[in-house]
């Protein structure tokens, strides 16, 4: 009778102890590229429970742990499990060696975790930095553009993703830019002044690399802008065209208050903008970088009840898409004049 006693006693703890364990289950991707983040996810259910096995607040550590040969830790982050029974965490993998490297979730008491819990997942870390191969010259003298040039493998024609950044601050992107067959890829990125510019290089796939450029030298304009004023009178259905032939550095382009205008213009690489952010009271206003050639600018009012003639500009509105005029008109439209004065102010520098 004492031994069957012992052996229920003994059984009974058991249960105790195998209902008391909790499960935890983590979750983190299989390959990973240096540079981008290393989200790690996880979950307090297990099977079709709807109840989480954790009390919401409960908090430990899950470690990122270098695998290759000698097994060290890199990184630790507390997790604290959310009313869902959810919980995560984010390691930035900036720097970090390609290998293997294991992520582990820490059972405080070395019992809290039930056997059936997933408390470990294998990562791998790929390098692919080295991909991206630049022509263009790491130092360059300032002229108001960065000159990116250069190839990335095994991405062909499916462009790549460019980020340009100084002293933190985004200057220009994330935008793609083609590549071609080979993964070569050309682009002049405008920049107001010289210093050091971070280049971060991305695809579909996630982050490849960066590259660090230091340009020299300032911009030599003076500190009065030039200052350009033109004159036309412009309807809805006969905008007026102009032709501004920029130098490098900013461009600002504004018209006269009075009229709610609309302004479209065609920077250098052939891309549309259009601006209408000002109503009667204010100049309608565009700000561009420029890198000394030729920007197509249409202005028009926003009302077709404001009409007049208009000078026509022979190459521009055939760019916009537009029907060139086969004659100009020689006498105003006998409705309200709608007179466009345009200031195009011009911060420029020289090429060096």
């Amino acid at each position: 009778m004492k031994r069957i006693a012992w052996l229920t006693l003994i059984a009974a703890m058991l249960l105790v102890s195998a209902a008391s364990a909790a499960y935890v289950g983590i979750s983190a991707p299989k390959t990973v590229y240096v540079g981008d983040q290393l989200n790690v996810t996880g979950t307090t259910i297990v099977g079709g429970l709807t109840k989480p096995s954790l009390n919401p607040g409960f908090s430990t550590d899950v470690v990122l742990y270098y695998a290759q040969g000698t097994k060290s830790e890199v990184a630790r982050k507390t997790i604290v499990v959310q009313e869902d029974g959810s919980f995560s965490a984010t390691f930035d993998t900036t720097g970090l060696a390609a290998g293997t490297y294991s992520v582990e979730i820490i059972d405080p008491t070395q019992t809290t975790f039930g056997g059936s819990s997933t408390t470990m997942q294998i990562v791998t870390l790929v390098d692919r930095s080295e991909s991206v191969v630049v022509q263009s010259p790491l130092n360059q003298e300032f002229d108001g553009t960065l000159d990116l040039r250069g190839t990335v493998s095994g991405i062909g024609s499916g462009g790549v993703q460019v980020r340009v950044e100084k002293g933190g601050a985004v200057v220009y992107g994330p935008e793609y830019i083609r590549t071609d067959a080979t993964g070569a890829f050309a682009a002049e990125v405008p920049i107001s002044e010289g210093g050091t510019y971070e280049v971060t290089f991305s695809d579909a796939k996630g982050y490849i690399g960066t590259v660090t450029f230091v340009v020299s030298g300032a911009p030599t304009a003076t500190a009065t802008p030039a200052m350009i004023s033109a004159s036309a009178p412009a309807t809805r259905s006969a905008p007026a065209y102009f032709e501004v032939d920029t130098k490098s550095g900013t461009v600002t382009i504004a018209t006269s208050v009075g009229i709610d205008w609309v302004i479209e213009y065609i920077d250098e690489d052939g891309k549309s903008h259009k601006v209408n952010d000002k109503g009667l009271l204010e100049p309608e206003t565009a700000v561009f970088a420029a890198r000394g050639g030729t920007v197509y600018v249409k202005v028009y009012p926003m009302s077709y009840n404001d009409s007049g003639t208009v000078r026509v500009s022979q190459a521009a509105p055939g760019l916009f898409g537009d029907a060139k005029p086969t004659t100009t008109q020689s006498a105003p439209v006998p409705v309200v004049l709608a007179l466009l004065a345009l200031v195009v102010v011009a911060v420029l520098a020289r090429r060096g």
